[in-house]
């Protein structure tokens, strides 16, 4: 997807859900020589969506939807869980025998999470802010995820 001024803040975060979506994959298939790279390229582009989330969207649910602190709430513990669980994944490493179940878990939240903020966070976004205020959201995203 072309990210130019007409694309708005859902845009570039469904996106990156695309771009996570498919790095899980890789890193389920990868061979062990291929293994820690992809996998440290998925928790990398991880951490850059969700500093945009936390920095972006999240504080407009907060903000600027009504009733829309609770999902905002309820993704960012989400996000604080997965962080506990990527600490845990890079200290067992991705040939320690345990990695493949608890990657395969954290797989599973990951898409979870994202479903929640694509059937809970979106839509009331759209529903709730101007057009003109979710593309200027998808510029303040792109300047927090490069600084990040």
């Amino acid at each position: 997807m072309d990210m130019d001024d007409r694309s708005d803040v859902m845009d570039v975060l469904l996106g990156q859900h695309e771009q996570v979506k498919q790095l899980f994959a890789k890193v389920a298939d990868a061979g062990p020589a291929d293994r820690r790279a992809l996998f440290d390229e998925l928790i990398a582009l991880l951490h850059t969506h969700e500093t945009g989330e936390q920095q972006v969207v999240h504080p407009a649910m907060i903000h600027r939807v009504a009733e829309g602190e609770e999902i905002a709430q309820a993704r960012l513990d989400e996000e604080k869980h997965a962080d506990e669980v990527i600490a845990e994944l890079k200290h067992l490493g991705v040939d320690d025998p345990d990695f493949d179940a608890k990657f395969a878990a954290f797989h599973q939240a990951v898409l979870d999470h994202a479903t929640h903020e694509e059937e809970e966070e979106f839509p009331q976004l759209r529903n709730q802010l101007a057009p003109e205020q979710l593309r200027a959201m998808a510029a303040e995203l792109r300047a927090a995820q490069a600084a990040a």
